[in-house]
């Protein structure tokens, strides 16, 4: 994205779009949406409110920039993990290991897009892209499953797991040390079963 120009008195000031927004989506990240005040942002992005405004709209505006942010990183560090050739149960036992490490990084903020899932936002536009990246989580998880399963067990088991990392990524915020750790390791072994039955299904 373009620079663009802060009119304050005296000299314009410039200030970058990408990274405007890598800090907008640490604040909502950080205390969601409805949290978020207009102080917050201009400390946060340390630019004035009506150029916030002037160049992404309004905060709703921003935040469904935002939101196009986070998933572009989120499609690149996790979900393209799904996309990978090969053994389904390998690939998403890889993608629930690299899950782990992405919640450590994160400092164990969970999701962005799950914590406005379950901040019952009446925003209908914001709603709309909550269902739509909740679908294609699911989409994603079911590329794998889908090569691996037959149709209707493959439905079945991305519902499952579709619940799995939701159910995770609300947990993250209050878990206590260990936990997440031995959540993600009860879903990688119901993946080694699923990988037992399946052999047994073909001997």
């Amino acid at each position: 994205m373009a620079d663009h120009a802060v009119r304050n008195p005296g000299r314009p000031r410039e200030f970058s779009a990408d990274d405007v927004l890598e800090s907008a989506v640490d604040l909502f990240w950080e205390k969601g949406f409805r949290a978020t005040t207009t102080r917050d942002l201009e400390a946060q992005l340390g630019i004035a409110q009506s150029s916030i405004y002037n160049a992404f709209g309004s905060k709703r505006d921003l935040l469904l920039a935002a939101i196009d942010r986070y998933e572009h990183r989120v499609e690149g560090e996790l979900l393209g993990i799904l996309a990978s050739p090969g053994d389904g149960i390998v690939v998403l036992d890889q993608f629930f290991a690299e899950l782990g490490r992405w919640i450590a990084r994160t400092d164990h903020r969970g999701c962005l897009v799950v914590n406005l899932m379950t901040a019952e936002t009446e925003d209908e536009a914001i709603r709309s892209r909550v269902v739509a990246y909740r679908d294609k989580i699911r989409g994603a998880l079911l590329a794998p499953l889908g090569r691996t399963f037959a149709p209707d067990i493959a439905a079945t088991r991305a519902d499952l797991l579709l619940a799995a990392v939701l159910g995770l990524h609300v947990t993250v915020p209050t878990s206590q040390p260990g936990e997440v750790a031995n959540m993600l390791a009860g879903i990688r072994a119901e993946l080694g079963t699923w990988a037992v039955v399946r052999s047994r299904e073909r001997a």
